[in-house]
């Protein structure tokens, strides 16, 4: 029988947890960190956040836009703690953030109300040359129905659907009509003809799942002049 290496030592690992032995939570904790995920709003630096979470789900729960998954056996440590797909659906900062709310253990910080406090990471461009609205192309039915099959499992899906379907055969203007942030501006634009960000973007990562050419990035727990210091000449 072939044994896949790596799941045997996270196996080990788990083993050695559970009976007591010394440094095994350190080295589960280890492989938390190897990855950057895209936390849920209020979520507290990524130790601190894994010392609190206690992985009950309530957040998955409460979520209206079923963004929300939780991190599976792989992930060590992290397993079971929830991040943000965006790829699946980005996180539309809710009214109240509900998610927040439900946390009982202030692993998500119920001082964050709003998202004006929300700080989730940074969005990029990775190439503004295959912009729909820099290519001068028009959003298709198809591109549409790609993001719809998201997900329509209840009325504000299904309200996000129709407001989608409004944008066939248009500009493709989706990251910008859709971002959730109140003041729209001082997260994006597309005045050069392609989504430009700015300091307010709290990597919501709407931005990036909606994209139909995939070229928009989160870049998590990062802060937007630690992004863009090199572009801003400093």
């Amino acid at each position: 029988m072939t044994i896949n290496r790596r799941k045997f030592a996270q196996g080990v690992t788990i083993a050695a947890l559970l009976a007591g032995i010394p440094g095994a939570g350190y080295l589960m904790l280890g492989q938390a960190h190897k990855k950057d995920w895209l936390r849920l709003p209020g979520a507290l630096d990524e130790k601190a956040f894994l010392a609190l979470c206690i992985k009950c789900g309530q957040c998955v729960q409460v979520c209206p836009y079923h963004a929300v998954f939780l991190l599976d056996i792989d992930d060590g440590a992290a397993t079971g703690t929830p991040i943000i797909r965006p790829e699946l659906r980005g996180c539309y900062l809710c009214d109240l953030l509900p998610c927040v709310l439900a946390c009982p253990t202030m692993a998500l910080d119920h001082n964050v109300s709003g998202a004006e406090q929300v700080h989730m990471g940074v969005a990029v461009l990775t190439d503004k040359t295959q912009c729909l609205l820099y290519q001068k192309k028009p959003v298709n039915a198809e591109m549409i129905d790609a993001l719809i099959s998201h997900g329509t499992r209840n009325e504000v899906e299904k309200e996000l659907a129709e407001k989608l379907r409004e944008h066939v055969g248009k500009d493709c203007v989706l990251c910008r009509d859709f971002c959730p942030y109140p003041d729209r501006d001082a997260a994006i634009t597309l005045d050069g003809g392609y989504p430009e960000f700015h300091e307010r973007c709290v990597g919501c990562a709407v931005c990036q799942e909606l994209c139909p050419t995939q070229i928009i990035e989160i870049i998590p727990r990062k802060t937007y002049q630690e992004v863009y210091r090199k572009e801003r000449g400093s």
